[in-house]
């Protein structure tokens, strides 16, 4: 397994999130995974992973932590995203109804990147992206 380029744990709190996700974000700019145009897509697919870590995976207990590694893996950029708690399937996750104001998370994380799963034995998310293949003006680049 490739040693992980960026790698962060922290409380299950929203406040620890938003430090993590600007960190996160700035190293994937810096190594060229992301351009400017397309960090949108990048910060909404990590802030729903990680807002799920905390919310579901972790029941928002601040005293489990949340874990994230990002590493090259070929073509690919992989995201983990490790919980404490018992985590949930993205597999498992259907569309909602339009009238239900949350729950598209999972959704928008599948249409944006190329992989998104869960590693049960991790108990963690897993997701894949092709550099600089993320959502740009609404298309998505093969």
């Amino acid at each position: 397994m490739p040693k992980p380029f960026f790698v962060k744990e922290f409380d299950s709190t929203m406040d620890a999130l938003s430090e993590t996700l600007r960190s996160a974000l700035a190293s994937l700019v810096e190594r060229g995974w992301v351009e400017a145009g397309q960090k949108f897509y990048a910060q909404l697919c990590l802030e729903e992973a990680l807002v799920n870590a905390i919310t579901h995976g972790n029941k928002c207990d601040a005293c489990r932590k949340v874990r994230i590694e990002m590493d090259e893996e070929g073509v690919f950029c992989k995201f983990r995203v490790f919980v404490v708690g018992a985590g949930f399937c993205p597999e498992d996750v259907d569309l909602p109804d339009l009238d239900q104001l949350n729950g598209r998370g999972v959704c928008l994380m599948r249409y944006c990147m190329d992989d998104v799963s869960y590693n049960h034995e991790a108990n963690c998310l897993e997701m894949k992206m092709r550099r600089n293949a993320l959502c740009k003006e609404g298309v998505r680049h093969e």
